[in-house]
């Protein structure tokens, strides 16, 4: 049986969102962790103080808020998270067609 390596690559949708992300400039990138984050709090999602996976605490100082902003997408009920995704691809999808027209 296939084991999923990463938590979110059990979700498509959360793995294509979190790929737009990861494949973005720091400006963009930095924009959607806040944008995560907001909307995680407004959830009430809480991260405990200092709290990372072995994988982010080696990763993490390439660009730490987008990290943050992974730990309170992976801590939102699954459904929320989803449908956070699909406003990321959208605001994605949205930024290429206004740059192609």
């Amino acid at each position: 049986m296939y084991m999923n390596k990463r938590w979110y690559d059990a979700d498509p949708v959360i793995t294509n969102a979190l790929d737009l992300i990861q494949n973005s400039d720091d400006e963009r990138k930095n924009l959607m962790a806040d944008f995560i984050i907001r909307e995680a709090q407004n959830l009430g999602v809480e991260l405990e103080k200092g709290v990372f996976d072995c994988f982010w605490q080696r990763r993490q100082e390439e660009n730490k808020k987008y990290f943050v902003a992974l730990e309170y997408l992976k801590a939102m009920e699954k459904e929320a998270g989803r449908e956070l995704s699909f406003k990321i691809i959208s605001a994605f999808k949205n930024i290429k067609d206004t740059t192609q027209t």
